[in-house]
């Protein structure tokens, strides 16, 4: 095989896995497939805000997970779901789960939400655990518009130049990956009660 025609596959399949990625999501948020209930998350890797790969998977392995998923430090109803969860922290850190929070942003962005709280911030900008867990979506419209005008460059944008985002969301996944509750609302203003969250957890860790 000559270096042209080695050169012009790899270019063709790096294309045809960007295509298929954003193929996976979909055109609003009342029409996402979240993973659920006794679904097995799919290897994934993050980062953290140092910009390092991790291995969503291992960390997952080390504690029964509290996995969330929010739309950015600019949003002003994912930092108050963060804040709530002071008053459940104890409860959860009793049942021995971990909080692992995780947006699309830029590894750099996570430094100003660190130290306000027990969990850890991850960068989901490559999308893996977005469309691994079936909840991107892509905005079109006035509010793709609006959006790109009001937070720039904090948002990841599609091929198409379309703000792509995740329907917020909370899961409980036990230490092999299985899903032991979910909660998914293309509300983006309407997070889980945490109360619902100590409950599940309590289920999930019971013998």
């Amino acid at each position: 095989m000559s270096r042209f025609t080695f050169t012009t596959l790899i270019l063709t399949l790096v294309g045809a896995l960007s295509f298929s990625a954003q193929a996976t999501l979909a055109d609003s948020a009342d029409k996402v497939s979240p993973l659920l209930n006794g679904m097995e998350v799919p290897a994934i890797t993050v980062q953290n805000s140092d910009g390092k790969s991790l291995s969503l998977n291992q960390l997952m392995e080390k504690k029964p997970s509290l996995v969330l998923f929010y739309r950015g430090g600019w949003c002003p109803f994912c930092n108050a779901q963060l804040a709530g969860l002071q008053q459940i922290e104890a409860e959860l850190e009793a049942l021995g789960v971990q909080v692992l929070a995780i947006a699309p942003e830029l590894p750099e962005n996570l430094k100003e939400g660190e130290g306000k709280g027990n969990y850890q911030l991850l960068s989901d900008h490559n999308l893996e655990a977005t469309i691994g867990f079936g909840l991107g979506f892509t905005l079109s419209g006035p509010s793709n518009i609006a959006y790109k005008a009001k937070f720039g460059d904090r948002l990841k944008l599609s091929d198409s130049g379309n703000v792509i985002l995740p329907a917020p969301a909370a899961y409980l996944v036990d230490t092999d990956g299985l899903v032991h509750f979910s909660y998914v609302n293309p509300n983006y203003k309407v997070r889980v009660h945490p109360k619902l969250i100590v409950t599940a957890a309590e289920l999930m860790v019971q013998p």
